[in-house]
């Protein structure tokens, strides 16, 4: 469940597809360098946007790719900070990620290339269980996917 920042109250999400509206509606204003419109109708390629169940004001979004053997993570963002009412957004999307790896097979694993500041991936290691196997790439496997979907999806 989403923390809400201020009151420390929890909220439920839902994933569901993000549409081309959405883009327009809510997230002009998400970070320039991101086209999420460049996923829309692209064979194996799966878009979800991340909402408090009951509101549609989108919280996060992420563009997934079916691999032969794992889901490749295309893209990932929440909703920019000075708007944002929620903790643990990124823990969730990437959760969702190894909850959809799982269902397609996949035993949960995940992997995506991480932008090399060391930050980011301290965080995607030491927070979301994830191994830096070099050169940026980032890989989940199955115990961490396991923890994930625990922790944020149940």
């Amino acid at each position: 469940m989403l923390l809400h920042i201020r009151s420390g109250e929890s909220y439920h999400v839902s994933f569901l597809a993000l549409q081309p509206y959405d883009i327009e509606e809510q997230m002009s204003d998400w970070e320039e360098a991101f086209d999420w419109s460049v996923y829309f109708g692209r064979n194996g390629i799966e878009v979800y946007k991340m909402v408090i169940r009951g509101n549609g004001v989108v919280q996060g979004a992420i563009a997934l790719e079916i691999k032969q053997d794992h889901i490749w993570i295309h893209l990932i963002e929440s909703v920019p900070s000075e708007r944002k009412e929620f903790d643990l957004i990124g823990e969730h999307l990437m959760a969702y990620a190894c909850k959809r790896s799982k269902e397609l097979g996949f035993d949960g694993v995940v992997a995506f290339h991480s932008k090399k500041k060391q930050r980011l991936m301290q965080y995607y290691t030491n927070v979301i269980g994830a191994s830096h196997v070099g050169g940026g790439l980032m890989v989940i496997d199955e115990r961490a996917a396991e923890r994930l979907a625990m922790l944020y999806l149940t």
